[in-house]
């Protein structure tokens, strides 16, 4: 009986000291790298999933992140470039704004895009946005009718954006803000 306890005991050392080693073997440090910075040891592996803190990984693409203990919430914040549904082209393109209606209940700014690339640009879509007196951006939306939606170097179409909301912004000293995602070909 003695000998089948101490074998017991042995045999539930060594399969906890197993166990804990290939714990320690799957959770060794992952190297991150985002746009070229490296993160030593940011992650883990755990059963073949890389993990990797939520908090490191929005500072490390350049935002915020905040832990809200009382709901339980992580609130993470990413800069505006990784917006789709394109790229930004802020060297292949100039806006000239000729027209802003500003109404009782929304403000009209139309304008013209030209190409000022050596490259065709496809899918454009014209965004405008409010923005308060820090520059933050209080609400967004794209334009209706941009014409033509290929440009090639040198071409110029024309654009309308609508804020249909100005009303809850303009009391606030709000701004307007326009810009141009697509594809450079």
């Amino acid at each position: 009986m003695r000998k089948r306890l101490i074998k017991t005991l042995l045999t539930v050392f060594v399969l906890s000291f197993i166990c804990a080693a290939s714990v320690f073997a799957d959770t060794k440090g992952i190297n991150l790298i985002i746009n070229g910075q490296k993160l030593e040891g940011a992650g883990v592996l755990v059963d073949g999933q890389v993990m990797i803190p939520i908090d490191g990984l929005a500072r490390a693409m350049g935002g915020t992140f905040e832990w809200t203990p009382e709901s339980d919430t992580a609130s993470v914040t990413l800069p505006i470039p990784n917006v789709r549904p394109g790229i930004y082209l802020t060297d292949d393109y100039t806006i000239k704004v000729n027209k802003i209606v500003e109404g009782i209940t929304m403000l009209t700014v139309s304008g013209e895009v030209t190409n000022t690339g050596n490259r065709k640009l496809t899918s454009l879509t014209v965004y405008g946005k409010l923005l308060n007196a820090d520059g933050q951006e209080l609400t967004r939306t794209f334009t209706t009718n941009l014409e033509p939606t290929e440009l090639a170097p040198g071409d110029t179409g024309t654009f309308e954006v609508i804020f249909m909301d100005y009303d809850k912004y303009k009391e606030n000293n709000a701004r307007y803000g326009i810009y141009v995602q697509g594809f450079p070909l």
